[in-house]
């Protein structure tokens, strides 16, 4: 009997051991979600405090775009004071603001040698903008650019010679009217003649020969570059005066913090009124994990349990210890009183017998 309990015992415990964490994971799960969209407190700068620590200055910068109802003004309290924030003072901090600037430059030349190009680009420039900005840019050499901006024609004489010796006559006839030259085609302007008389010494007379010097003439066109746009890089920094943070001093002032409550009193209260009954909270909305039957695992092991422990107290019960064979023989004997009755009686029958 005693093995009986002991199993029956180990079974319960073990069900409860399985649905402790089932329930405890099932109740996690429905945990709200931090939201971690409040906006952090500013920092301070610096925090000042007084000698007798009565009162404390926090500073803070922050931009100019930056809220300021941001600051912390609650109280608080340290070193056995409490402080309170009884004003704010604030203060526009001016201030020079420095930036790099380049800004690119462009030109037109005829020409594209250093010296054009340097006299079209001064060493300083001058540079100022719509934001308060200013300041001297210095010309980068190394950013000078060069693109030609176009091509143009032009067309010059150009004239050939030719000679054409041993003529007998000066008959324009022989002399070509026209001639190729490098592909390009020359017409007859002009033409010279020369003779070539020579004597005979045997007195024979010989005819005059005749050489002619042809002109030809016609254009040649030929293509130069028409310009060229510059460009070059002008570089520096620069500044301007204005706001750059505001400064706000947060003021509080202290005192003693109150003394702590007294304990209460150890005699008891007069019962309180009865309250009236809270309305019931809403039933939260069920995930759609539970709706789908999923919290059927809790419920069956709390089952198990209940019937685990009903189990055992089954067994206790019944091997509750019973009156042993003597002690059940012993109650059917008759009681001493009844012995001394008996005794009495026999007495009294041995006496009357005697009578």
């Amino acid at each position: 009997m005693k093995k009986t309990f002991i199993i029956a015992g180990a079974l319960c415990l073990a069900i409860l051991l399985f649905t402790g964490p089932a329930l405890a994971s099932d109740s996690g799960g429905a945990a709200a979600t931090i939201d971690s969209t409040i906006p952090a407190e500013p920092l301070p700068v610096d925090v000042l405090t007084s000698a007798n620590r009565l009162e404390i200055c926090k500073i803070y910068e922050l931009s100019p775009s930056v809220d300021p109802g941001l600051l912390p003004r609650g109280s608080f309290e340290r070193s056995g004071y409490l402080y309170e924030c009884v004003d704010i003072l604030r203060e526009v901090v001016i201030g020079e603001e420095f930036k790099t600037v380049t800004v690119t430059e462009s030109a037109e030349s005829a020409k594209n040698d250093m010296d054009t190009v340097l006299g079209l680009f001064p060493q300083h420039k001058e540079y100022a903008d719509a934001d308060g900005f200013a300041g001297s840019l210095l010309l980068n050499t190394a950013t000078i650019r060069a693109e030609i901006s176009g091509y143009g024609s032009s067309s010059t004489p150009y004239t050939v010679s030719r000679s054409y010796p041993n003529l007998s006559d000066t008959d324009t006839q022989h002399i070509p009217k026209a001639i190729d030259d490098g592909g390009r085609s020359l017409q007859l302007q002009d033409i010279q003649w020369q003779t070539d008389n020579t004597y005979n010494a045997d007195d024979y007379e010989i005819g005059n020969r005749y050489t002619a010097l042809a002109t030809y003439g016609g254009t040649r066109t030929s293509s130069y570059v028409r310009g060229y746009d510059l460009t070059a890089d002008y570089t520096g920094e620069v500044s301007r005066k204005g706001v750059t943070v505001i400064r706000y001093t947060v003021i509080f002032i202290g005192s003693e913090a109150p003394a702590p409550d007294p304990a209460p009193d150890p005699t008891p209260a007069a019962p309180a009124q009865p309250e009236e009954p809270a309305a019931e909270p809403e039933p939260e909305p069920v995930p759609d994990n539970k709706k789908s039957g999923g919290d059927w695992l809790p419920t069956l092991l709390s089952i198990l349990a209940l019937l685990g422990c009903g189990a055992c107290g089954y067994f206790i019960m019944k091997n509750r210890k019973e009156p042993s064979l003597y002690e059940k023989e012993h109650i059917y004997d008759y009681p001493d009183t009844y012995a001394g009755d008996a005794d009495d009686a026999s007495d009294d029958s041995a006496g009357d017998g005697e009578v």
